[in-house]
């Protein structure tokens, strides 16, 4: 039998889980590679042959057999020599900081979850690891602090399950019904989401966007997180913020020509031609999961489906780039945060660079005297990197040591409360970066995987492995900021 590679290029850690795949699902068969995949001698199994992530078909004899990923990225995929990542339902929402799906199905298999098994992503962002099990069969629980997070990844759970038929009528009528916009007045209320809304929108384009929200909650019912996704999908576009910006600064270059209906009209065609190919492969009747809106570092067995048969997660890391800033227009428009409490959200991530008044003066005596139990060399890493603050450190800078601390204090109780929502020997993966600071001119180095790694163990788990992992070169703004290595960190429930 053999196997052929999808005809994208490959990093050497996406080898390394494809062959773990083999391993798990063909029982360690001793295979040789080809010119273009891998062969050994044995039957085909049509069933492990499906679930493969980094092979696109196996051939035996004159038969072949596509695999299940093959086909879902087909219906995604721009260009062949591309490996694709918005299939199904992962493009339904723009959402920084998303992990790569492939690796989330690969751990998947890796883990060897079987359809039916309960697997948590305490660090849910929008659903990509939610999806992925949704795929397999497998029933997915995400946690996350953020409720742009959950309104997403539930959304996208839901359009996973609605079918395309229903999913067309309710685009229909909503294209009949949008070519009013700009003939009604919508009135835009003087509160705070009012205020905030027409200080980021031209007059005339936040009177379209609004309308456009009313008559999707009016038209599509219980399933307008799916169409409120994709319209919000295009807010930052079309507001006075500048797209590229992670902050909310002002937008210097012109506003879009395609006007905003006619926008979230055809990214709701490309949306619903995506679902139908991904339905045609999977059907609609998948066991779906849920994202819940928690902390996870206060999560108890009692509040969710617990015991877990594995946990998959690509945790947040120290001093991260301000996702919510990004996220503002969307978390506002969509109601589901006043912009006073925007500030107050972000300050509670875990990994915010938000730290203020008392709290940072109670964090440095709480990193001084290592108030919150962390492992000697974690504390001491981050009291060397107090000590090396120079007199030219402006405020964010003088912040990071404590900030450190923070994090790791949070990840610390975030890895004692997943372990106790965990099944005995489960496997937890997580895709972790690094990042750096400078302090006092000098370049400081955070290896957060292994940090990570040694806050885990602290608090019962073991350590399976550590693989290091090669990124995308990151192109834009913010290419200096962004994370250049990753580590996939292994751990089991001990």
């Amino acid at each position: 039998m053999r196997l052929i590679w999808h005809g994208y290029r490959y990093y050497p850690y996406e080898r390394d889980l494809a062959f773990r795949e083999i391993g798990v699902l063909f029982g360690n068969p001793a295979f040789r590679l080809t010119s273009n995949g891998v062969e050994w001698v044995g039957e085909p199994d049509s069933e492990s042959i499906s679930r493969l992530t980094y092979f696109a078909r196996a051939v035996s004899g004159p038969h072949s057999y596509a695999t299940l990923q093959n086909r879902l990225e087909d219906s995604g995929r721009l260009s062949r020599n591309r490996q694709a990542t918005r299939y199904s339902v992962h493009g339904l929402h723009e959402y920084k900081g998303k992990f790569n799906p492939q690796v989330a199905k690969a751990l998947l298999n890796i883990f060897a979850i079987e359809p039916g098994q309960h697997v948590l992503d305490p660090f849910c962002g929008s659903g990509t690891t939610l999806v992925e099990c949704a795929h397999l069969g497998v029933i997915g629980c995400g946690i996350d602090l953020n409720p742009l997070a959950i309104f997403l990844a539930n959304a996208k759970l839901l359009a996973l399950n609605t079918s395309v038929e229903k999913l067309q009528d309710i685009h229909a009528q909503l294209a009949t019904s949008l070519r009013q916009a700009g003939q009604q007045t919508i009135q835009i209320g003087d509160d705070r989401r009012g205020r905030y809304l027409r200080s980021w929108f031209d007059p005339d384009i936040l009177q379209i966007v609004e309308f456009v929200r009313t008559e999707i909650r009016k038209i599509a019912g219980e399933v307008a997180p799916v169409f409120l996704t994709l319209a919000s999908d295009l807010l930052r576009e079309y507001s006075l913020q500048d797209p590229r910006d992670l902050r909310c600064r002002r937008l210097k270059s012109p506003l879009p020509d395609t006007p905003f209906v006619d926008a979230f009209l055809v990214n709701c065609t490309r949306a619903i031609e995506r679902i139908k190919a991904a339905q045609a492969v999977l059907g609609t009747n998948l066991p779906l999961g849920q994202a819940i809106l928690r902390d996870v570092a206060a999560i108890a067995p009692d509040d969710l489906q617990a015991p877990f048969d594995a946990a998959i997660t690509s945790p947040p890391y120290a001093m991260a780039l301000p996702y919510i800033d990004t996220q503002r227009l969307s978390l506002v428009w969509l109601d589901l945060l006043t912009p006073d409490c925007v500030r107050s959200l972000e300050a509670d991530l875990i990994g915010s660079r938000e730290l203020r008044g008392p709290t940072r003066n109670g964090m440095l005596a709480a990193m001084q005297d290592n108030k919150f139990g962390l492992p000697e060399a974690e504390a001491a890493f981050c009291r060397h990197l107090q000590e090396s603050l120079g007199v030219k450190d402006g405020f964010r800078r003088r912040a990071v040591p404590v900030l450190l601390y923070r994090y790791f204090s949070l990840m610390q109780r975030s890895f004692r409360s997943v372990r106790g929502v965990m099944r005995q020997k489960a496997p937890f993966g997580l895709i972790v970066g690094c990042n750096h600071t400078t302090l006092g001119g000098i370049r400081h180095d955070i290896d957060t995987p292994t940090h990570l790694a040694a806050l885990a163990e602290s608090v019962g788990w073991t350590i399976d492995e550590m693989i290091s992992l090669q990124t995308y070169h990151r192109y834009g703004y913010h290419m200096s900021n962004a994370v250049k290595a990753e580590t996939l960190v292994l751990l089991r429930n001990s």
